[in-house]
């Protein structure tokens, strides 16, 4: 049996199989073929990408040749560095596909989808083999604790209305990344000014700890090439006007020309790359920010708002006035705090949460090719006519009983299908508690999350109104 049919025939028992322990093992006999590591790490390493739709295989038959490295690397290395793209793109890429057997297109095809479908993530590959998938792991904030403060002064700044983006350079080349490691295309208009803004501060600073932080191995001032550049900027994606505006960034036909970057962090892609609580103080990193966005080659790369306090009541006078001007709350980071990779007390936000009480009136399953694929994705809910959907709060086990439940409810019913979104509607659900930020103007939730069953309240308007 050639590799490449012994990494089809993996995969595929992979897929087959629900253990855990299971698909480990399966992995561990993966990355033992040279062919099965090369599939792994171009699949799963979040740092390429590659700038199209991949082709859905078919079952023509063109060359029949099977899946080798030497035939699939010079397309996928053109794609992940974009000097293939647009219809040329698609064009070799129908090319290289049409050329392989079945199991090569089945493959390729997984592989430009960044995902081989068989139930398995990076964490899952580095348990079974250590170290061989980059993970992409940025620093979270967890909401406001006034006792987790040790000591003052704090920094507080804005927490904008936009969206979390982490910008990376490898080896010169770089692309901007959602808080979960998915690279963002509309984003893309803003790479080369990131690179240029790096490329400025080469050639102009005198200051050591910043050429180090970029990475430019060439020791003197002005002695510098791209290539050379490794290094991570942390910031808020945003657009003009409000949040609704925002949703021009999550397009991936085309790019969001008006956005532009507020920079709060920023270190070298090595410190980025390892694990645990890395970097320098935050205090020493923001220096390197507010120098790194001075040398910056247009207003669309901008610095976050700092501001110094000494006292609980100067963080609430700050957050009341970043809330009057509609920005949606405060970050409190401690100066001395290295940048941990998780959810840290480091970082803690405040901002406004509202709930409310809403009648379920239907389900939705979750997207394909995640986790929830299939299974209990929330619950669709009325808010004065308009439907919402409410997927986040929800335990694993929460998720398993709502699913039964819905399914009992909605047996038979062919689902209606909005958006790629499958969903099923029944009459008198449950009464639940949604936690979200504000009212959209079309009368929706932003960021709704399930509280709690609300069964205790469920009558209670009815009740009031009769007596």
């Amino acid at each position: 049996m050639s590799d490449a049919y012994k990494v089809w025939s993996i995969i595929r028992t992979i897929t087959d199989t629900g253990s855990r322990l299971e698909k480990e093992k399966l992995l561990a006999e993966l990355a033992d073929l040279e062919l099965g590591r090369f599939v792994l790490k171009w699949t799963y390493d979040p740092f390429v990408t590659y700038g199209l739709t991949a082709p859905a295989p078919d079952d023509a038959v063109g060359l029949n040749m099977q899946f080798r490295q030497s035939i699939v690397e010079p397309l996928l290395t053109q794609l992940s560095k974009r000097t293939l793209t647009g219809h040329a793109a698609a064009r070799e890429t129908a090319e290289v596909m049409g050329a392989l057997d079945k199991a090569g297109r089945e493959i390729l095809f997984r592989i430009l989808s960044k995902d081989l479908k068989c139930g398995v993530a990076a964490a899952t590959i580095n348990q079974a083999v250590p170290g061989l998938v980059p993970v992409f792991s940025v620093m979270r904030a967890h909401h406001f604790e006034e006792k987790r403060i040790k000591s003052w002064p704090q920094f507080v700044e804005p927490k904008y209305d936009g969206y979390r983006y982490t910008f990376l350079c490898r080896d010169g080349e770089g692309g901007f990344f959602s808080r979960n490691g998915i690279r963002q295309p509309a984003a893309d208009h803003l790479v080369e000014p990131m690179i240029k803004t790096a490329l400025a501060a080469l050639a102009k600073s005198n200051n050591g700890d910043l050429r180090f932080t970029l990475n430019a191995l060439a020791g003197s001032l002005g002695r510098y090439a791209r290539d050379d550049l490794n290094f991570m900027v942390d910031g808020e994606m945003m657009m003009p006007g409000d949040f609704n505006a925002t949703g021009a960034l999550r397009r991936k036909d085309e790019q969001a020309t008006d956005a532009f970057f507020q920079v709060f962090d920023i270190m070298s892609y090595a410190d980025f790359d390892a694990v645990g609580s890395v970097g320098k103080p935050y205090k020493e990193r923001r220096k390197l920010v507010e120098e790194f966005v001075s040398y910056s080659v247009g207003p669309a790369i901008a610095k976050s708002e700092r501001y110094f306090v000494n006292s609980f009541e100067e963080i609430t006078d700050l957050y009341e006035k970043f809330r009057a001007r509609k920005l949606e709350g405060a970050m409190v980071k401690n100066p001395d705090g290295l940048y941990d990779k998780k959810k840290s007390y480091g970082w803690m936000k405040i901002k406004a949460e509202e709930t409310e009480d809403l009648r379920v009136i239907g389900w939705f399953e979750g997207k394909a090719n995640t986790k929830l694929e299939g299974g209990f994705g929330g619950y669709l809910v009325d808010r004065n006519g308009v439907e919402v959907r409410v997927g986040g709060g929800f335990s694993d086990p929460q998720r398993e009983e709502c699913l039964k439940e819905c399914q009992a409810k909605t047996a038979g019913q062919e689902p209606v299908i909005e958006r790629g979104v499958k969903k099923r509607y029944f009459d008198s659900g449950r009464l639940v508690e949604v936690e979200y930020h504000e009212v959209t103007p079309d009368g929706s939730l932003r960021h709704p999350r399930f509280v709690r069953f609300r069964d205790d309240k469920d009558g209670e308007v009815e009740s009031k109104e009769a007596a």
